[in-house]
C-alpha cells in the first residue's frame, strides 16, 4: 500500500467516526444492558414494617399481594444469578478450585448416602455382625470364664474358719501389738501405785525455790501494806507537796503581781483625756486631712455659687 492509499483510508475512518459520534443510536449511554439491569426491582415501602397493617379482608389481600411480590422478587434474583452463572465465560482459578472441592465433597456424600442405604437392607441377625459379633462373643466367653472362677473361689472360702487359721501374719502382728499394749498399761498402773505413797511436800530444789518465792512475795506485800498505813496520817495540805507545792505557789505570786500591775495601769489611764492629748502624730495627721477636705469642699461650693449666676442663653460661644 502506497502512502497516498494509506492517507485515503485514514480519511475514511475519520469520516466514519464523525458520523457515528453524531448518531444518537451509537451513544454509549444507550448501549446494551444485561436483562437483570433493565428489570425494575420491587422494594417494600419504608413505612410498611412499622405501620398498622389492618385486619379487614382488603388489608389481608394487600398483605398477600406483598408476600407474592417478595416471592417473585426472590425468584427473579435467583434466576438472574443462575443466568449469570451459566453465561459466565472462563472461570477463575479460585472458582475452579471450589468446583474441585465441591466435586470431592459430592463423591464423599454419595458414598455415605449409599452406605446408609445399603445398611438399611442388612439382616444383622443373619450376618452375625462378622468381626464385631466375633469380638463380642470372645468378650462374653472371657467374662463368663472370669465369673466362673470368682464363684469357685468364693465357694472354696466358705469352709475356711478364720478364727482357727489365725489370719496368718496379720493375726500374729495383732497378737504382738496386743501383748505390747498390755505390758505398757501394766507398767503405767505400777508407776501410779508406787507414786501414791510419795510425799510431794518436799519436791527438793523445786520446793525450796517455790518457798523462797513465797516468802519474798509475802515480805513485799507486807512492806506495801505498811507504806499505805503510814501514808494514811499524812496531811497533804500541811505537807505542801514539796517541790510541786513550792512551784505552784511561785506561779501564783507571779500571776498575782502581773494582775496587780495591769490593774494599776488601767487606773492611771482613766484620767487621760484622749481628745486633749491629740493622739500625737496620728491626731495631727487627721487634723491636717480634715482641714484640707474642708478647704476643698468650700472651694467646690464657691464654684457652684458662681456657676449659678451664669446665664447660658446670653453667653457668647466663641
Amino acid at each position: 500500500m502506497s502512502e497516498s492509499e494509506s492517507e485515503d483510508v485514514g480519511e475514511e475512518a475519520m469520516q466514519k467516526l464523525e458520523v457515528t459520534s453524531n448518531d444518537p443510536q451509537n451513544d454509549p449511554k444507550y448501549d446494551f444492558k444485561a436483562p437483570e439491569d433493565n428489570i425494575h426491582k420491587w422494594k417494600p415501602k419504608s413505612y410498611e414494617a412499622n405501620a398498622f397493617q389492618g385486619c379487614s379482608p382488603f388489608d389481608f389481600q394487600m398483605r398477600q399481594k406483598n408476600e407474592e411480590k417478595k416471592r417473585r422478587e426472590k425468584e427473579r434474583e435467583a434466576k438472574a444469578k443462575l443466568y449469570s452463572y451459566h453465561s459466565a465465560g472462563v472461570s477463575t482459578l479460585s472458582e475452579e478450585n471450589a468446583k474441585a472441592v465441591n466435586a470431592q465433597n459430592r463423591v464423599r456424600k454419595d458414598e455415605a448416602r449409599k452406605m446408609k442405604e445399603d445398611a438399611k437392607h442388612v439382616n444383622m441377625a443373619a450376618a452375625g455382625l462378622t468381626v464385631e459379633q466375633a469380638s463380642r462373643n470372645a468378650d462374653f466367653q472371657r467374662d463368663k470364664a472370669w465369673k466362673e472362677t470368682q464363684k469357685s473361689e468364693k465357694d472354696k472360702q466358705k469352709d475356711i474358719n478364720m478364727a482357727k487359721s489365725g489370719f496368718g501374719v496379720e493375726q500374729a502382728s495383732r497378737n504382738s501389738d496386743f501383748q505390747r499394749d498390755k505390758a505398757y498399761k501394766e507398767e503405767q498402773r505400777n508407776q501410779k501405785e508406787s507414786q501414791k505413797d510419795v510425799n510431794m511436800a518436799g519436791f527438793g530444789v523445786e520446793q525450796a525455790s517455790r518457798n523462797s518465792d513465797f516468802q519474798r512475795d509475802k515480805a513485799y506485800k507486807e512492806e506495801q501494806r505498811n507504806q499505805k498505813e503510814s501514808q494514811k496520817d499524812v496531811n497533804m495540805a500541811a505537807a505542801g507537796f514539796g517541790v510541786e507545792q513550792a512551784s505552784r505557789q511561785a506561779d501564783f505570786q507571779r500571776d498575782k503581781a502581773y494582775k496587780e500591775e495591769q490593774r494599776s495601769q488601767k487606773e492611771s489611764q482613766k484620767d487621760i483625756n484622749m481628745a486633749a492629748a491629740g493622739f500625737g502624730p496620728e491626731h495631727a495627721s487627721r487634723q491636717a486631712d480634715f482641714q484640707r477636705d474642708k478647704a476643698y469642699k468650700e472651694e467646690q461650693r464657691n464654684q457652684k455659687e458662681k456657676q449659678g449666676e451664669f446665664d447660658m442663653a446670653r453667653a457668647i460661644f466663641k
